[in-house]
């Protein structure tokens, strides 16, 4: 008689993370007068077996769950039997009569193959890439499972960490509301990690024009114009190495805006370039190939940006800024969906919470939109122009005009929270929020305003160069680093301390979206025509 529903667990098939993790089988005791004791033998480290005794009175069921530990093996897995053995008794030891015979079964343990995880195709040992679908893989540093490198844990054991670096998904501030934090704590020096190329061009007719780069999955993505050429391009390296993976040219070749463009990256690993000339185009991120490109009507001069729901995942919209418009777009084929004709020029990227989209145009009108049916939900008239990007933190929107006000707005109704006037000069890039409630603003002046997020009072200015400061600061554990039109990046410390934290070459200055930041390393491109990777000491 078959005493358990299942005798083969199948860990090279798992649909999930959690089948792969672990699979459980019933063993019932089918009899009304006999006790069933049982008993499993795993015959190897790796197979963890729960409960491994037990004992079943007449008509009962227990579960029993196999979970695979490959960190606890030093060879390959290769597949085993657990052992399970039965035994009838009476319920009384002075009953007698007839008892079933004992039981031993094979339980058959098949382990997860080195297989790819998209196709599913075998793998070679320590393959770095799948040959049939392109994926690239990422070994896990305990069980060297095949893993994608979008990954954060082990597909087949979730407690096996991958990564732990947060993604820089879009520029400025490095997520859809621009205003995201970095949690590790750096120190105030950056030094070289590597630059592409290692040294500035000489010849006019070498240099490229590098947007903000993204960073993310272990990889760095950067767009370039070669105007010598005519032709635009992406191109994406291994972040902590600068080994190059792939490039792409995109159908226009205007490029993304140097100054304050930016693309912008979906947390399944698809990334979304939208140039000058209006092409809108999305790229698998780790393969480097083609999903779709279409082209709309009108100029893009600021970034993209994917709304995130309420998950933490990226939705499916995708705002454009293009003329006078926002349009969206629906990132999974490239077809709008709408488009918001706002009667003036949008110079820069929307931002957006899972449920409303903020922009700010160059008639100074800060306008909010239902992402749902697109409703107009609002509309603020500020005293100036705009050349950065609003954040968006706490349902406080922040907004920093060319007059050099800073305001704060209530994201749900609009209405003036505080403001500030910061400088007389105007401020063009977007603040950064820390998250310890400081906001960050750096002007045309040549100094870092530093604001009570919750007050608008002035708490610092401090004077970092002779130079405009036209880059977003970004944020990271107390030190704030950005970017000068000297060509320098500098830093100021949690005591307000300022650093020249890095020297490029006199008379470039740094690409306007921002800095990305992943784990420790900094990247930004500037208008000498380098691409650089920067380390900073926690």
């Amino acid at each position: 008689m078959s005493i358990i529903d299942k005798t083969k667990f199948d860990f090279s098939v798992a649909a999930t993370s959690s089948e792969a993790a672990g699979q459980t089988a019933v063993v019932r005791n089918e009899t009304s007068t006999t006790v069933l004791h049982v008993a499993l033998k795993s015959p190897e480290a790796w197979i963890d077996v729960y409960p491994a005794e037990f004992a079943l009175a007449p008509r009962s069921a227990q579960t029993v769950a196999i979970r695979l530990a490959p960190e606890n093996s030093r060879d390959a897995l290769v597949p085993a039997s657990v052992k399970l053995f039965g035994q009838f008794l009476h319920v009384n030891a002075n009953e007698t009569g007839h008892v079933p015979p004992d039981v031993s079964i094979d339980l058959k343990i098949v382990p997860p193959a080195a297989n790819c995880p998209i196709c599913g195709t075998l793998l070679p040992e320590q393959a770095r890439e799948c040959k049939r679908c392109g994926e690239r893989i990422r070994l896990c540093p305990v069980c060297a499972a095949p893993n994608t490198w979008v990954a954060r844990t082990c597909r087949l054991n979730g407690s096996h960490v991958i990564r732990t670096e947060v993604d820089w998904l879009t520029s400025p501030g490095g997520d859809s509301v621009h205003g995201a934090p970095a949690t590790i704590k750096l120190g105030p020096q950056l030094a070289r990690k590597w630059s592409l190329p290692t040294f500035a061009p000489t010849r006019a007719a070498d240099i490229y024009e590098w947007s903000a780069p993204l960073a993310a999955f272990g990889m760095l993505f950067a767009s370039a114009i070669d105007t010598v050429g005519n032709r635009s391009f992406v191109q994406a390296f291994e972040m902590a190495t600068g080994a190059a993976l792939w490039d792409l040219e995109l159908p226009d070749p205007k490029g993304v805006y140097p100054d304050r463009g930016s693309m912008a990256l979906s947390t399944d690993g698809i990334l979304y370039v939208a140039t000058l000339g209006g092409h809108v185009t999305a790229i698998d991120a780790v393969r480097g190939t083609l999903k779709w490109s279409e082209k709309f009507a009108g100029t893009v001069y600021g970034g993209a940006v994917i709304p995130t729901s309420s998950n933490g995942k990226s939705g499916e919209l995708l705002l454009v800024p293009i003329g006078d418009s926002l349009t969206i777009i629906n990132r999974l084929n490239g077809k709008e969906i709408r488009r918001h004709e706002l009667g003036a020029r949008l110079d820069t990227a929307p931002c957006a919470s899972n449920v409303a989209a903020y922009v700010a145009d160059e008639d100074g009108i800060v306008i909010a939109l239902d992402l749902g049916d697109g409703r107009e939900l609002w509309r603020a008239t500020l005293d100036g122009a705009f050349d950065a990007a609003p954040i968006l933190r706490d349902g406080v929107l922040y907004a920093a005009t060319m007059s050099g006000t800073v305001y704060a707005l209530d994201a749900s109704t609009g209405a003036e929270r505080w403001q500030s006037r910061a400088t007389v000069k105007p401020v063009a890039v977007s603040p950064a929020l820390s998250a310890d409630g400081l906001l960050y603003v750096a002007a045309d002046d040549g100094s870092l305003h530093i604001i009570a997020a919750d007050t608008g009072n002035l708490v610092r200015s401090r004077k970092l160069s002779n130079a405009p400061l036209r880059n977003s600061p970004v944020t990271g554990g107390g030190t704030v680093f950005l970017g000068a039109d000297d060509g320098n990046i500098y830093s100021v410390d949690a005591d307000y301390g300022v650093h020249l934290a890095y020297e490029t070459s006199a008379g470039s200055r740094i690409a306007g979206a921002g800095l990305a930041m992943y784990g420790n390393l900094i990247a930004f491109s500037s208008t000498n025509g380098v691409l650089y990777v920067l380390e900073a000491k926690s």
